[in-house]
Protein backbone atom coordinates (compact mmCIF):
# COMPACT_ATOMS: atom_id res chain seq x y z
CA UNK A 1 0.00 0.00 0.00
CA UNK A 2 1.34 3.37 -0.99
CA UNK A 3 -0.43 6.43 0.42
CA UNK A 4 1.39 9.90 -0.98
CA UNK A 5 2.94 11.21 -3.98
CA UNK A 6 5.27 8.20 -5.12
CA UNK A 7 8.13 10.82 -6.18
CA UNK A 8 7.94 12.31 -2.66
CA UNK A 9 10.50 11.67 0.38
CA UNK A 10 9.82 8.09 1.44
CA UNK A 11 9.10 6.25 4.67
CA UNK A 12 8.97 2.40 4.20
CA UNK A 13 6.75 0.71 7.20
CA UNK A 14 7.54 -2.37 8.29
CA UNK A 15 4.74 -3.77 9.89
CA UNK A 16 4.55 -5.99 13.21
CA UNK A 17 4.25 -9.56 13.20
CA UNK A 18 1.45 -12.31 12.79
CA UNK A 19 -2.04 -10.93 14.78
CA UNK A 20 -0.01 -7.56 16.13
CA UNK A 21 -0.06 -6.54 11.95
CA UNK A 22 -4.14 -7.18 11.81
CA UNK A 23 -4.62 -4.81 14.58
CA UNK A 24 -2.27 -2.14 14.03
CA UNK A 25 -3.15 -1.65 9.96
CA UNK A 26 -5.68 1.03 10.64
CA UNK A 27 -3.30 2.72 12.72
CA UNK A 28 -0.80 2.78 9.86
CA UNK A 29 -2.90 3.51 7.27
CA UNK A 30 -3.90 7.02 9.78
CA UNK A 31 0.17 7.28 9.96
CA UNK A 32 0.77 7.26 6.23
CA UNK A 33 -1.97 9.27 5.84
CA UNK A 34 -0.50 12.00 8.03
CA UNK A 35 3.05 11.51 6.46
CA UNK A 36 1.42 12.56 3.56
CA UNK A 37 -0.11 15.39 4.54
CA UNK A 38 3.37 16.50 5.91
CA UNK A 39 4.82 16.33 1.80
CA UNK A 40 6.04 12.63 2.70
CA UNK A 41 5.10 8.84 1.06
CA UNK A 42 4.28 6.13 3.08
CA UNK A 43 4.93 2.24 1.45
CA UNK A 44 3.44 -0.89 3.59
CA UNK A 45 4.79 -4.14 2.11
CA UNK A 46 2.76 -7.05 2.46
CA UNK A 47 4.73 -9.67 3.35
CA UNK A 48 5.27 -13.42 2.25
CA UNK A 49 2.04 -15.22 3.52
CA UNK A 50 0.29 -12.38 5.06
CA UNK A 51 -2.41 -9.59 3.77
CA UNK A 52 -2.21 -9.55 -0.30
CA UNK A 53 0.14 -11.54 -0.66
CA UNK A 54 -0.55 -14.56 -2.72
CA UNK A 55 1.75 -16.89 -0.82
CA UNK A 56 0.65 -19.27 1.75
CA UNK A 57 1.71 -18.52 5.14
CA UNK A 58 3.30 -22.56 5.67
CA UNK A 59 5.70 -21.47 2.43
CA UNK A 60 6.88 -18.15 3.73
CA UNK A 61 10.96 -17.95 5.19
CA UNK A 62 12.66 -15.88 7.54
CA UNK A 63 14.91 -14.75 4.92
CA UNK A 64 11.60 -14.12 2.19
CA UNK A 65 10.91 -11.43 4.70
CA UNK A 66 13.82 -9.88 5.04
CA UNK A 67 13.48 -9.63 1.25
CA UNK A 68 10.78 -8.31 0.90
CA UNK A 69 11.50 -5.38 3.24
CA UNK A 70 14.20 -5.32 1.03
CA UNK A 71 12.62 -5.56 -2.42
CA UNK A 72 10.23 -2.57 -0.79
CA UNK A 73 12.88 -0.03 0.03
CA UNK A 74 14.72 -0.41 -3.10
CA UNK A 75 11.33 -0.01 -5.02
CA UNK A 76 10.16 3.12 -2.85
CA UNK A 77 13.79 4.39 -3.77
CA UNK A 78 13.62 4.11 -7.55
CA UNK A 79 9.83 5.71 -7.13
CA UNK A 80 11.12 8.62 -5.05
CA UNK A 81 14.49 8.93 -6.59
CA UNK A 82 15.68 8.99 -3.03
CA UNK A 83 16.82 6.85 -0.11
CA UNK A 84 14.09 5.66 2.16
CA UNK A 85 13.42 6.22 5.93
CA UNK A 86 12.22 2.34 7.35
CA UNK A 87 9.80 3.10 10.08
CA UNK A 88 9.23 -0.24 12.13
CA UNK A 89 6.69 -1.47 14.54
CA UNK A 90 7.35 -4.16 17.22
CA UNK A 91 8.24 -7.21 15.43
CA UNK A 92 9.07 -5.25 12.09
CA UNK A 93 12.05 -4.03 14.03
CA UNK A 94 13.52 -7.56 13.64
CA UNK A 95 13.51 -7.67 9.67
CA UNK A 96 14.43 -4.34 8.59
CA UNK A 97 18.08 -3.90 9.12
CA UNK A 98 19.09 -4.91 5.23
CA UNK A 99 17.03 -2.49 3.86
CA UNK A 100 18.91 0.29 2.41
CA UNK A 101 18.04 3.64 3.80
CA UNK A 102 18.91 7.20 5.40
CA UNK A 103 18.02 5.96 8.97
CA UNK A 104 15.67 3.77 10.89
CA UNK A 105 13.01 4.67 13.33
CA UNK A 106 11.28 1.57 15.11
CA UNK A 107 7.97 1.91 17.75
CA UNK A 108 8.54 -0.58 20.83
CA UNK A 109 11.10 -3.06 19.30
CA UNK A 110 11.08 -6.62 20.55
CA UNK A 111 12.95 -9.36 20.45
CA UNK A 112 11.34 -12.41 19.14
CA UNK A 113 11.53 -14.85 21.49
CA UNK A 114 8.95 -12.45 23.40
CA UNK A 115 6.63 -12.71 20.35
CA UNK A 116 6.73 -16.27 20.53
CA UNK A 117 5.76 -16.52 23.91
CA UNK A 118 2.76 -14.22 23.22
CA UNK A 119 1.68 -16.79 20.20
CA UNK A 120 2.35 -19.14 22.10
CA UNK A 121 -0.20 -17.99 24.76
CA UNK A 122 -3.07 -17.41 22.84
CA UNK A 123 -2.26 -21.39 21.63
CA UNK A 124 -3.49 -22.51 24.93
CA UNK A 125 -7.11 -21.91 23.90
CA UNK A 126 -6.67 -24.44 21.55
CA UNK A 127 -5.65 -22.41 18.39
CA UNK A 128 -2.70 -23.06 17.51
CA UNK A 129 -0.34 -19.65 17.58
CA UNK A 130 -3.80 -17.78 17.21
CA UNK A 131 -4.54 -19.58 14.05
CA UNK A 132 -1.33 -18.72 12.47
CA UNK A 133 0.72 -21.85 10.76
CA UNK A 134 4.13 -20.27 9.94
CA UNK A 135 6.67 -22.99 8.53
CA UNK A 136 9.13 -24.27 10.88
CA UNK A 137 12.11 -21.83 9.48
CA UNK A 138 9.71 -18.95 10.74
CA UNK A 139 9.03 -20.41 13.73
CA UNK A 140 12.84 -21.36 14.72
CA UNK A 141 14.27 -17.99 13.48
CA UNK A 142 11.75 -16.12 14.63
CA UNK A 143 12.59 -17.87 18.55
CA UNK A 144 16.50 -16.16 18.44
CA UNK A 145 15.86 -12.69 16.55
CA UNK A 146 16.90 -9.54 17.90
CA UNK A 147 16.84 -5.74 16.38
CA UNK A 148 20.04 -5.15 14.85
CA UNK A 149 21.64 -2.07 16.28
CA UNK A 150 21.86 -0.06 13.23
CA UNK A 151 22.82 3.78 12.55
CA UNK A 152 20.88 6.22 12.56
CA UNK A 153 18.39 4.79 14.41
CA UNK A 154 15.50 6.37 16.73
CA UNK A 155 13.45 4.45 19.07
CA UNK A 156 9.72 5.30 20.10
CA UNK A 157 8.27 4.18 22.88
CA UNK A 158 4.98 4.44 24.49
CA UNK A 159 4.68 6.56 27.34
CA UNK A 160 3.46 3.76 29.30
CA UNK A 161 6.40 1.93 28.68
CA UNK A 162 9.37 2.07 31.14
CA UNK A 163 12.17 0.86 28.98
CA UNK A 164 14.47 3.04 27.67
CA UNK A 165 13.66 5.45 24.55
CA UNK A 166 14.95 8.44 22.30
CA UNK A 167 10.99 9.75 22.87
CA UNK A 168 8.01 8.53 24.48
CA UNK A 169 4.77 8.95 22.63
CA UNK A 170 1.01 9.07 23.68
CA UNK A 171 -1.22 6.34 23.37
CA UNK A 172 -2.58 2.65 23.60
CA UNK A 173 -0.15 -0.43 22.98
CA UNK A 174 -2.83 -1.63 20.40
CA UNK A 175 -1.18 -4.56 19.54
CA UNK A 176 -2.07 -6.15 23.03
CA UNK A 177 -5.44 -5.60 22.28
CA UNK A 178 -8.19 -8.76 21.71
CA UNK A 179 -9.53 -6.88 18.41
CA UNK A 180 -7.90 -4.16 15.87
CA UNK A 181 -8.30 -0.33 17.02
CA UNK A 182 -6.98 2.61 16.44
CA UNK A 183 -5.94 6.19 18.11
CA UNK A 184 -5.85 9.31 16.42
CA UNK A 185 -3.80 10.84 19.26
CA UNK A 186 -1.18 8.06 18.19
CA UNK A 187 -1.07 7.62 14.67
CA UNK A 188 -0.47 11.65 14.68
CA UNK A 189 2.34 11.82 17.08
CA UNK A 190 4.05 8.88 15.46
CA UNK A 191 3.78 10.74 11.91
CA UNK A 192 5.65 13.96 13.50
CA UNK A 193 8.14 11.99 15.06
CA UNK A 194 8.64 9.83 12.04
CA UNK A 195 8.95 13.03 9.81
CA UNK A 196 11.10 15.09 12.08
CA UNK A 197 13.79 11.77 12.64
CA UNK A 198 13.64 12.02 8.80
CA UNK A 199 14.43 15.16 7.91
CA UNK A 200 17.49 14.91 10.55
CA UNK A 201 18.67 11.60 8.58
CA UNK A 202 18.32 13.16 5.15
CA UNK A 203 20.38 16.36 6.29
CA UNK A 204 23.38 14.17 7.45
Amino acid sequence: MRIGAAEAPAVLIVPPLFEEMNRTRALLADVMRALAARGLCGWLPDLKGTGESEAELATAQWDDWRHDVMAAAAHAEARSGQPVLAASIRGGGLIDDGASAIGWWRLAPVAGASLVRDMVRAGLAGVEWAGYAPSHDLRGRLVDAAPVAQEPLRTARLASDAAAADVKLPGPALWRRSEPGNSAELAAAMAADIAEWHATCAAC
